[in-house]
């Protein structure tokens, strides 16, 4: 308001309303008042290729939380529990674990968030967008957490000058905003470090951009060759998961000790014999575990370049909610056959639940949609429907 961009709102409802919209309230994305403000006050039309993005984007944020973050957690928690026993790769491991958890959680509430809000016709903005492809730090925050990371550019690192007032003066903004950042994350000497830490791979990738570029060039790997956009990844995820390690510890002497163990203790062979049975998951686990990552790589690898969605309503209705339908019965498959969550309480509660939502939505979309072509919805949904 104090720029001009956007009027007091003095409508005690309204406020109250864009306060209290259910989906984004507890894990985001943050909304800005001039974006979602007119979807909450000006009327809406069902549209049926929304509410079925809608129902999607549910579903996917149920495989996110179901297939990857609880299953990379169980091993999360072992490792950094019993952090002394843990050396090496496994610090590797669980590192890289913790930053997939950490994602895949974040990510699934924000698709919980999003399709819920889209059921009734109200985009929310992205808050991810696929940071493990990133080929540098400063690439992964121009991905990760996108609401947190533009409001920290809009009100700490442009107010503060910015790039504007030379080098010096732009490295010592980066790590201010970077300091507030860690302050904002947690109470705690380790969650200031993570914040100066990512500030500092910034300010050296800077630096170091022309010696890079020319070391890549003798090599013949220019800016588009495949082999050195994987390299550039795998080391920007290197980088990232040295710093969760870091975030995720009891504490920073702990965190500091376990990176240190990490890069100079030689213990490969962990990864081929059984070692990571004793992390809390059985091979069956960790079968699901991989092949989830794969599909979550390979998902993101196409949304660099399409929409999925956007495809998938190309197809048939059939094709389109046989897909859905097949995936949640994947998903509820794996979680309680593969993982055998059925023994405890809450596998039991997201067995039920699961099919029984998609039942209803499945009802509720045929019905609706039905109605509004004046044709019953089994009807409707016998005739091949719309593409």
């Amino acid at each position: 308001m104090s720029r001009g961009i956007i009027r007091a709102e003095r409508n005690l409802g309204r406020y109250a309303l864009f306060v209290c919209f259910f989906p984004q309230i507890i894990q985001g994305p943050i909304p800005r008042y001039g974006d979602l403000a007119g979807q909450l006050y000006e009327g809406y039309r069902f549209d049926e290729k929304e509410f079925v993005k809608g129902a999607w984007l549910v579903l996917w944020g149920f495989f996110l939380k179901l297939m990857i973050a609880d299953r990379a957690g169980t091993a999360v928690n072992i490792i950094f529990g019993g952090w002394e026993a843990y050396q090496g790769v496994y610090v590797l491991v669980g590192g890289g674990l913790y930053g997939l958890e950490l994602y895949t959680d974040f990510l699934s509430c924000v698709c919980l968030a999003k399709g819920t809000a889209l059921l009734f016709g109200i985009r929310l903005a992205d808050n991810f967008h696929h940071p493990y492809m990133a080929r540098s730090v400063k690439e992964f925050w121009g991905r990760w957490h996108l609401s947190l990371s533009s409001w920290l550019k809009d009100y700490v690192y442009i107010p503060l000058g910015g790039n504007r007032k030379g080098r010096c003066r732009k490295y010592g903004n980066i790590l201010v905003t970077f300091f507030v950042s860690g302050i904002w994350h947690g109470a705690g000497y380790k969650y200031i470090f993570w914040g100066m830490l990512h500030g500092i791979y910034q300010i050296a990738g800077d630096l170091t951009g022309n010696l890079r570029n020319r070391i890549y060039g003798s090599l013949g790997m220019e800016a588009d060759n495949r082999a050195r956009v994987w390299v550039e990844r795998v080391f920007t995820w290197f980088l990232v998961t040295a710093a969760w390690v870091i975030f995720r510890a009891g504490g920073l002497r702990q965190g500091l000790f376990m990176v240190y163990n990490m890069v100079t203790v030689y213990n490969p062979w962990i990864l081929f014999d059984d070692s990571l049975l004793s992390l809390g998951l059985s091979w069956k686990e960790w079968v699901v575990l991989g092949c989830s990552v794969l599909a979550l790589i390979k998902a993101e690898s196409l949304q660099e370049k399409i929409c999925v969605r956007d495809e998938l309503l190309r197809q048939p209705l059939i094709i389109r909610w046989g897909a859905a339908l097949a995936s949640e019965a994947i998903i509820w498959g794996a979680i309680t056959r593969v993982c055998g969550l059925l023994t405890t309480g809450c596998g039991r509660r997201w067995a039920v639940s699961l099919p029984k939502w998609w039942c209803w939505t499945a009802m509720s979309f045929f019905w609706t949609t039905g109605r509004m072509r004046g044709m019953p919805g089994w009807l409707w949904m016998i005739c091949g429907g719309a593409r």
